[in-house]
């Protein structure tokens, strides 16, 4: 059963002619339903904050100098640093594959031209092929395979 939301909820700012029907939060709010993923997809932000803090974090340290750098490259082998990274490739991954994947075939236009798109259940295994080449690619370049 819904539960009454605050009373201001959804509250016109000035009275219209048209009756506001009273604010009730959704019955299966916060845990059921698509909201907990929702919720998650969400936080995914604070781990892209952290990691783009780091990121200047090496930044401000390659401007300082060598000294610098190698502390921050000493400092990242700490076991935090490595658990918080790991945790981050895997919160990146999934939400790369809730969007790129499950997204992409939902987005499709109907027509791209004269042309109409594969159907929507090949959508996401092509994307995840896609995806993996990509992430294949970048892993062979860092490696360094290609200079």
């Amino acid at each position: 059963m819904p539960r009454m939301a605050h009373p201001q909820t959804l509250q016109p700012s000035k009275p219209g002619s048209t009756r506001t029907a009273a604010a009730e939060m959704p019955t299966k709010f916060p845990t059921g339903g698509r909201y907990l993923s929702y919720m998650a997809f969400g936080a995914t932000a604070f781990f892209y904050l952290i990691v783009a803090l780091q990121v200047l974090r090496m930044v401000l340290a390659l401007a300082a100098g060598p000294e610098a750098w190698d502390r921050v490259l000493v400092s990242f082998q700490h076991p935090l640093y490595l658990g918080f990274h790991a945790i981050t490739l895997a919160v990146l991954l999934w939400a790369g594959w809730r969007f790129l994947i499950k997204l992409s075939a939902k987005a499709q236009p109907k027509k791209i031209g004269p042309l109409r798109p594969p159907p929507v259940q090949a959508i996401p295994p092509l994307m995840g092929v896609l995806w993996l080449g990509a992430s294949a690619l970048v892993i062979i370049v860092l490696w360094g395979v290609f200079p």
